[in-house]
């Protein structure tokens, strides 16, 4: 079955700390799972096969930069070059360091094979989404319509205050040209999530490892079978899940065929091949400021 994996974290760089930090352990652990063997070997090879095996064509891989887990960016980008038919890289815009990441994020997005960006509102700094600091990087977001990955719930926060989906909504209402994807779907505030991303255009709800034996999944399946079924993505949030045991779970949810496609598939398709499209109308900006 065809899939796209909206949110992968392959275990290079910094992100083999989530394993040495029991991050994965905890996770696997509350859900029940094993570690799958690309865990075990922190092997991009074997996660590969494990996504061939769940049907898995693509992932997108978000960055993250905290004191924990430190990822380059570069790191990510290096991997999408080594397979860029698999991985597709959305770097980390780091606030802390605004003026030199929103460089690098321009050099990304322009020069390089980045579609979208990733940011983290709380988990390593103590900035809301609505900061003065993520600011340039929304207007220059909005102005060529790239999609924004942000990862939002309860977990990221100190106190789940931070979390409230009206925070988030705001940020889509002023930047209405820019698509935001909520990852973890503002868990534990799944159903308002719910309210917002089918009264605001450009939002789009990623629920990924909380759509899973997790409260609120009877939620999460419901909005991905009927009133959401054009703004819900997939996603295992691997390493926390197995790959193919998060595909095998949403199969087991026997949604209608058009919403199964849609939420596995045909929504982050629509979505990378916009950005694909914007892409092109940055490089032409590019072009002409050298001309």
């Amino acid at each position: 079955m065809k899939c796209i994996d909206f949110r992968i974290r392959p275990l290079v760089d910094g992100y083999r700390a989530m394993v040495a930090n029991k991050t994965t352990e905890k996770f696997l652990n509350a859900f029940r799972c094993s570690p799958p063997a690309s865990v075990k070997e922190q092997s991009v090879e074997l996660l590969l096969r494990e996504m061939d095996e769940a049907g898995v064509d693509l992932a997108v891989v978000p960055g993250r930069q905290s004191q924990m887990t430190n990822v380059s960016n570069e790191a990510l980008v290096r991997l999408a070059e080594r397979y860029p038919e698999r991985f597709s890289v959305f770097p980390l815009f780091n606030p802390l360091k605004a003026r030199e990441s929103l460089q690098e994020i321009i050099r990304l997005t322009k020069e390089g094979p980045c579609l979208g960006v990733s940011i983290e509102p709380g988990f390593g700094n103590d900035l809301r989404f609505d900061a003065v600091q993520y600011q340039p990087l929304y207007e220059y977001m909005n102005e060529f319509h790239l999609p924004l990955l942000a990862t939002f719930s309860g977990s990221i926060a100190p106190v789940l205050d931070a979390s409230l989906p009206g925070c988030f909504q705001a940020v889509a209402k002023q930047y209405p040209d820019m698509p935001m994807i909520a990852g973890h779907g503002g868990w534990p505030w799944f159903r308002e999530m719910c309210c917002v991303a089918f009264f605001t255009p450009n939002v789009f709800l990623l629920p990924d490892l909380y759509s899973m034996h997790c409260p609120g999944e009877e939620d999460i399946r419901l909005a991905a079978n009927y009133m959401l079924r054009g703004k819900m993505l997939f996603g295992s949030s691997y390493p926390l899940l197995p790959v193919k045991e998060a595909v095998r779970h949403v199969e087991g949810w026997e949604l209608f065929a058009d919403s199964r496609d849609l939420f596995l598939y045909k929504n982050a398709e629509n979505i990378l091949n916009t950005a694909r499209k914007n892409k092109t109308s940055l490089q032409n900006a590019l072009s002409c400021e050298i001309m």
